[in-house]
C-alpha cells in the first residue's frame, strides 16, 4: 500500500498519508504454564502438550470463535502458515468407545482421558453431543466473574466441568494435556495471552513499527547563558533534512513537507553566523521521537572602546570607527564611547582587522586588532588634532610676525570652533610661521581659505593628515613690462594697460611701449593679471605668479584680423594616463543665458552653433570642440574652455595640450604643465575666447588648475 510515497509494512495502514499501526483485531490466544511451557498442538493435528520454547509458533496458537467470548469458545488450531487449519481443540466426554480406533480406550473425565486436536471440522460433528465436545470455557483463576484479559491467570474448563492440566513426569505421556483435573491446582493454571493472528503474517508483534523514521526536534542555545540562538542552520548531513531555528531557538528537521528523519546514525551539523560550528552524531530509532539540545559557542566578541583627544585627554564625540572590510562601524557618543555594530549585530566575527578611527578635526588613526571567540575587546584610542601650518611674508619676502591668521569659509566668514566657540585662528611667530590646530576637514572636496589682514586669502583642501607650507603674502608688488606688436615686435605706444580684477586705475604705455604699476594687489593664488588693448589690435591678457620685489609682465598685441567665417576649433590631446580627459565649453546662448557643452550634452548639443565631435575615453584623443557661425555671423560673447580629469589622479605627466585653430591658422596652444595650481585638482581652466559677430577671436589664457567635478560650470 503506497502511503505518502512509501509502502506501509505489515500490521500498518495509511491514515492521512502516514503509515500507522492497524487496529488490533483479537482473534487468537496462547496459554502458558507456570513453569514456562506453552500449550502446543504438534503439527496442528496431534495430542495437545506443553512445550518449552522461547519463540512460540503457529502450533502454539489457537483461533477462537467470533465474536470473541471466553465463556464458550471453540479453539481452532493454527496451521503451519498461521491460517485457520479447521482442526479444533476437542474434548471427548463420551464414556463409550468412539468409532475411531485411536480413541477407544480414552474416556472423558476419567483416567487417561486426554484432550485431542481433532481433524474434524466443527461443521461435521463426530457423534451425538458433539457441540459440547468443542466448547471450552476460559475463566479467571482467582474465581472472579470478570472476563479474563491478556496476562491473567486462567483455567480451561471442559464441557463436563473438569479442568485441563499438564501431566507430570511420572504419568503416562508426561507433558501432554488431559482434562481430568478435578480441582484447580498449579498444573491447571495457565497464563492467558490474547492477540491478533494473520495468515501468512503470524502473531502480531508487541510493537508495530510502521515508519522506519522518527521526528527530530531540538533546541539551540548559548553554552553559558542558555539563551536561545535564533537563525541557526541545522543539517542532518547527507539526508536532505534541515531546519532553521525560530526566535525561541527551536527547530524541527524537515525535507520539504516530510518531518520523519530516516532511522540510523547521522551527523548533525549546526552553523550560525556569529557562533562556532557544532558537529555531533545522533541515532534515530524508528518511531521514537528525538529531541536534542545543542550548545553553541559564539565565534565572535564585542569590540568597544574610548576615543580621546591626545593633548587634552578629553573624550571625542562623533569619531567614526570602522573595522575595514567587515561592515562593522560605530560613532562615538558624547562620552567618546563606541561599540562596533553591523545592523543590529554587535558581535564581531573572530579574525584580524584593521581598525580606522577618524574625526572631522583630528588625524586618522589606524591599528590592527585581533578578535577571538567570546573574548571582549576594549580599546583606547588617542587622536591628534589636524594641523595646518604656514608662513606670512610681506611682498618683499620679509616674515611678518605677530599677525593673526584665520580660517575662512567660501562666503568669506571666519570659522568658529563647534558649538559657537572662538574663531579658529593663530598668531604668527617671530619667523612669520603659524599653526592652526584641530582644523575641520569638512565634506569631501571642501576647500577652506586662510587669511590675514592685508593679505589675499589662500585656498586649501584639508585632508586628515593636515596641510603644511601655506604661504600668505601681505601688501602688493611692483608690476612692469612692455607692450609690443606681435607681428613686427615694435613697441606699441599709447596702449591701455589694466590690472584685471582690481580697482587700480589703468595706465598707458610710453613711446617705448613700457608701463608700470607701483603697487599691484595679488589674487587668491598670489598672482597678478595684466591686460592691454589698442585700436587695431586684439586685446591681450596674461596672468603670472607674483615675484618680489618686481613682477615683469610683457604683452604682445595681435593685429585685429579681418572678418572670419571659418569655425574656431579647440582640440584636446593627451598621453596614456589619465585615460579620460573631457572637454567642456560654456558660452552665450541667444536668450541672455549661457550654455554648457560636454560629453553629457553632446547629442544633441545645447545650441546649434557648437559641437563636441567625440568623447575620447581611452586616452590620447583628440577631442574637438567647434564654434561655428550662425548663417554669416558668430554669436558674440565670451566662451570659456576647460578640461575635467574624469579618470581622477593627477594632470602631471598627462602631456595634455589644447590647440586653438581657425581655418589653417593656429591661434594659440596651451600645455597643462604650464598651468598654475596643484596638478592633483580635477579642473584645468585653459582659456577664455572672446568672439565678436565678425568671427574675430581674442584668446585670454587662464592656465589655472582648480577644484570642481564633472558638473562644474565656468
Amino acid at each position: 500500500m503506497s502511503c505518502g510515497g512509501v509502502e506501509c509494512p505489515a500490521w500498518c495502514v495509511c491514515v492521512d498519508e502516514r503509515c500507522v499501526p492497524s487496529p488490533v483485531r483479537l482473534n487468537a490466544m496462547r496459554f502458558r504454564t507456570r513453569d514456562g511451557r506453552w500449550l502446543h498442538a504438534p503439527g496442528g493435528a496431534w495430542r495437545l502438550s506443553a512445550d518449552t520454547t522461547s519463540a512460540p509458533g503457529p502450533f502454539h496458537t489457537f483461533y477462537y470463535s467470533a465474536p470473541p467470548t471466553f465463556e464458550a469458545s471453540v479453539l481452532t488450531a493454527c496451521g503451519p502458515g498461521w491460517e485457520v487449519s479447521a482442526n479444533i481443540v476437542r474434548v471427548d466426554p463420551r464414556t463409550e468407545p468412539h468409532p475411531k480406533e485411536h480413541t477407544k480406550r480414552y474416556r472423558w473425565g476419567g483416567t487417561n482421558c486426554d484432550v485431542w486436536v481433532s481433524p474434524y471440522p466443527l461443521s461435521v460433528p463426530g457423534h451425538q453431543g458433539a457441540e459440547e465436545e468443542y466448547t471450552v470455557r476460559v475463566v479467571r483463576a482467582d474465581g472472579s466473574s470478570e472476563e479474563p484479559t491478556s496476562g491473567d491467570d486462567v483455567l480451561l474448563v471442559a464441557a463436563e466441568g473438569t479442568y485441563f492440566r499438564v501431566r507430570g513426569p511420572a504419568e503416562q505421556w508426561p507433558g501432554t494435556v488431559t482434562a481430568d483435573g478435578a480441582v484447580a491446582a498449579d498444573d491447571t493454571v495457565f497464563q492467558l495471552v490474547v492477540n491478533e493472528v494473520r495468515p501468512g503474517g503470524g502473531w502480531r508483534p508487541g510493537k508495530v513499527v510502521c515508519m522506519s523514521c522518527a521526528p527530530v526536534t531540538g533546541l539551540v542555545r548559548h553554552h553559558v547563558t542558555g539563551e536561545p540562538v535564533a537563525g541557526a542552520h541545522v543539517v542532518a548531513d547527507g539526508t536532505g533534512f534541515e531546519a532553521v531555528t525560530d526566535e525561541h531557538g527551536r527547530f524541527t528537521l524537515a525535507k520539504g513537507s516530510a518531518t520523519c528523519v530516516p532511522a540510523g546514525t547521522h551527523t548533525l551539523t549546526t552553523t550560525h553566523g556569529t557562533h562556532l560550528e557544532d558537529k555531533r552524531h545522533i541515532t534515530v530509532e524508528p518511531e521514537v521521537p528525538l529531541d536534542v539540545v545543542i550548545d553553541l559557542r559564539r565565534n565572535c566578541a564585542p569590540v568597544t572602546g574610548l576615543v580621546r583627544d591626545f593633548s587634552s585627554g578629553e573624550p571625542l564625540a562623533g569619531a567614526v570607527v570602522v573595522a575595514e572590510g567587515s561592515g562593522f562601524t560605530a560613532v562615538t557618543d558624547a562620552q567618546g564611547r563606541f561599540t562596533l555594530a553591523k545592523g543590529t549585530t554587535t558581535c564581531v566575527p573572530q579574525g584580524i582587522y584593521v581598525l580606522t578611527t577618524s574625526h572631522d578635526t583630528h588625524q586618522e588613526h589606524r591599528r590592527e586588532i585581533s578578535v577571538a571567540p567570546e573574548t571582549a575587546v576594549e580599546l583606547e584610542t588617542d587622536l591628534t588634532c589636524t594641523p595646518v601650518s604656514g608662513v606670512v611674508r610681506n611682498a618683499t619676502g620679509t616674515p611678518a610676525a605677530g599677525v593673526k591668521v584665520f580660517l575662512m569659509d567660501a562666503a568669506g566668514q571666519k570659522v568658529r570652533r563647534p558649538g559657537g566657540g572662538p574663531f579658529i585662528e593663530a598668531t604668527t611667530r617671530a619667523d612669520g610661521t603659524w599653526t592652526l590646530w584641530c582644523v575641520p576637514h569638512g565634506p569631501a572636496g571642501l576647500v577652506w581659505f586662510f587669511w590675514t589682514a592685508g593679505a589675499t586669502k589662500v585656498s586649501e583642501f584639508v585632508p586628515p593628515l593636515g596641510v603644511s607650507g601655506v604661504e600668505l603674502v601681505t601688501g602688493c608688488v611692483e608690476v612692469r613690462g612692455t607692450v609690443t606688436d606681435a607681428a613686427t615686435g615694435n613697441p606699441v605706444a599709447g596702449a591701455t594697460v589694466t590690472l584685471t580684477g582690481t580697482s587700480v586705475a589703468a595706465t598707458t604705455t610710453d613711446i617705448a611701449g613700457a608701463y608700470r604699476f607701483a603697487c599691484a594687489p595679488l589674487d587668491s593664488d598670489n598672482r597678478v593679471t595684466v591686460s592691454a588693448s589698442y585700436t587695431g589690435y586684439l586685446d591681450a591678457e596674461a596672468t603670472v605668479a607674483a615675484q618680489s620685489p618686481v613682477t615683469v609682465v610683457d604683452l604682445q598685441l595681435v593685429p585685429d584680423p579681418p572678418l572670419q567665417t571659418e569655425p574656431i576649433v579647440l582640440t584636446l590631446t593627451w598621453g596614456s594616463a589619465p585615460a579620460d580627459l573631457d572637454s567642456h565649453l560654456s558660452g552665450p546662448d541667444t536668450n541672455n543665458g549661457r550654455f554648457h557643452l560636454s560629453y553629457a550634452s553632446m547629442t544633441p548639443p545645447p545650441v546649434d552653433y557648437v559641437a563636441l565631435d567625440v568623447d575620447a575615453k581611452q586616452a590620447f584623443g583628440p577631442e574637438n570642440v567647434t564654434i561655428t557661425p550662425v548663417v554669416a555671423d558668430f554669436v558674440p560673447g565670451q566662451y570659456r574652455y576647460w578640461v575635467h580629469n574624469f579618470t581622477g589622479g593627477t594632470f602631471e605627466n598627462s602631456l595634455a595640450v589644447v590647440t586653438v585653430t581657425q581655418g589653417a591658422a593656429q591661434l594659440g596652444q596651451y600645455t597643462v604643465a604650464a598651468a598654475v595650481g596643484a596638478q592633483t585638482e580635477p579642473i584645468w581652466h585653459v582659456l577664455n575666447v572672446s568672439i565678436d559677430a565678425a568671427g574675430r577671436a581674442t584668446l585670454a589664457p587662464q592656465q589655472k588648475i582648480r577644484a570642481g567635478d564633472a558638473n562644474t560650470r565656468l
